[in-house]
């Protein structure tokens, strides 16, 4: 149990070391502004979070349609906007299960499916990763992204061996312990898992369904086109598409990273890079730090939001018991 929390702990000190070293070179590279400040423009600022809150809440019906779709059954809007939003700053906690737990923990007092509100959120994740991986790619096929492709392959090409090795060892693994989960004795004593995997892999993905994330990947590029702006970035309206298609890309990379929690840090990277496309290094750096706060302090308001909406449910309940 030591070894375990001193390696979520662990995770989290490497996250925030990447992010220390983030704002050390951006320390370094405002000296190479040559004189030039960020102004703050509140209005497209004020634009960019209400499309980021309209966003988060968005994000819901995909959600809920994937729930109905595994449990079989329906569940109300304010429930699972409830769920979903406060289970949302789990994935914040060291480790990878901050926001499951939350999720399997809310699910009794609002008498939701646990399986159900589980599946439907990795099916969730699945969906997004991929499409804005999707999405992303023709940002890296730009006659912009040549120098970054080459630098990327330059790199690639003289650590080869670690990288193949790399990708070695995570299939063979993950096959390993595939085989092992479906075959053991562990596979057949964990009913609950069964049940999770076979959840998991029956997922009827619909055009429709693809087009709602789709949508929204899209609506949250324009947010996050208006934050650029609000910084007072040398940010045009020709780069509206290529920043539509950044931000998923590196979400997307980053939620992939099994090292950090929540992509932190390994996100942030990676957009300060695909940022450098269509902005000066050091703008890039600073707006890529400045969206992380940008996004949670939206997660954070609608968690309190959703708590105080949960309390009330909660209280009216008991209410009506009493009676």
């Amino acid at each position: 149990m030591k070894y375990s929390r001193l390696l979520q702990w662990g995770k989290l000190l490497f996250a925030l070391a990447i992010l220390f070293f983030l704002i050390k070179r951006l320390y370094s590279m405002l000296s190479l502004m040559e004189g030039e400040m960020v102004t703050f423009q509140p209005l497209w600022l004020i634009a960019s979070l209400g499309l980021l809150f309209s966003y988060r809440t968005l994000l819901v019906y995909p959600w809920r349609t994937l729930y109905c779709s595994v449990s079989q059954t329906q569940i109300s809007f304010q429930d699972g906007w409830t769920l979903f939003q406060l289970s949302q700053l789990g994935k914040y906690l060291p480790g990878k299960v901050g926001q499951f737990a939350s999720i399997i923990a809310l699910c009794r007092p609002l008498k939701l499916s646990k399986t159900a509100a589980v599946v439907s959120t990795l099916q969730s994740v699945v969906l997004q990763c991929a499409l804005g991986v999707g999405i992303g790619v023709p940002v890296l096929l730009s006659p912009s992204a040549t120098p970054l492709l080459h630098n990327g392959w330059a790199i690639f090409h003289q650590n080869s061996r670690f990288f193949i090795g790399l990708v070695i060892m995570i299939i063979g693994g993950g096959c390993v312990a595939v085989i092992l989960l479906h075959k053991g004795f562990l596979f057949r004593k964990m009913e609950g898992f069964q049940e999770v995997a076979r959840s998991l892999f029956s997922l009827a993905v619909t055009p429709r369904l693809l087009g709602m994330y789709l949508l929204l990947w899209c609506y949250f590029g324009i947010a996050f086109f208006l934050f650029l702006k609000s910084m007072g970035g040398p940010t045009q309206l020709s780069h509206l598409l290529m920043i539509i298609g950044i931000y998923p890309l590196a979400w997307s990379l980053g939620i992939l990273s099994l090292v950090t929690p929540g992509g932190l840090g390994v996100r942030e990277s990676i957009l300060s890079v695909l940022l450098a496309l269509c902005l000066p290094p050091a703008n890039a750096t600073l707006m890529a730090l400045l969206s992380r706060v940008w996004v949670m302090s939206v997660e954070s308001l609608l968690a309190s939001i959703a708590w105080c909406s949960y309390c009330k449910q909660k209280l009216e309940r008991q209410q009506k018991t009493c009676l």
